[in-house]
């Protein structure tokens, strides 16, 4: 086992607790805020999917993000630069409804460019850094991958806290 498995199975992990903690909530649950300066679930996942997609699309292949290579932003009346980090409460309680299957579509994209990109790595690319067009010389390729187990897990999380606000425990 290498860290490519390691990687891979926090990847798999991380999809199967959101496709569970997803599991039959209804539209009005996925976009329920327990305050107004507070995030729905859709956009938790929205949010998700495209952190995946802009740290290993955009900063370690370097390469147009799936969001925009694939119209996935058109798709849900979105702009291409949208990601959601600095979002303030009135531009998230502004963003149209995002349909949680096509959401999900997007993120399935998303994570196939990521698994792809995971096998080609070797140990010896961990250490490289790479252009952030705002920070200079980006992070390593080490920690953006150590910073998706931890960013997913944290808004896995939150996912599933909601779902219980919503639903109760185990529901």
């Amino acid at each position: 086992m290498d860290f490519r498995d390691v990687v891979r199975s926090g990847l798999e992990e991380y999809m199967d607790g959101l496709n569970e903690a997803l599991d039959g909530l209804t539209q009005v649950e996925l976009d329920w805020r327990p305050a107004p300066s507070s995030n729905s679930i859709a956009w938790q996942v929205w949010h998700m999917a495209r952190v995946e997609d802009r740290w290993v699309n955009m900063y370690l292949k370097q390469s147009v993000e799936v969001w925009i290579a694939d119209g996935w932003h058109k798709r849900l009346g979105l702009q291409p630069e949208d990601h959601g980090a600095n979002q303030t409460a009135e531009e998230a309680v502004a963003m149209p409804a995002m349909p949680i299957d096509l959401l999900m579509d997007y993120y399935k994209a998303v994570r196939v460019t990521v698994l792809d990109h995971l096998a080609g790595l070797s140990g010896n690319d961990l250490g490289n850094t790479f252009p952030h067009p705002t920070r200079g010389e980006g992070p390593t390729v080490a920690w953006v991958l150590a910073h998706l187990i931890v960013e997913e897990a944290q808004h896995l999380g939150q996912v599933a806290y909601l779902r219980g606000i919503l639903r109760g425990l185990g529901k």
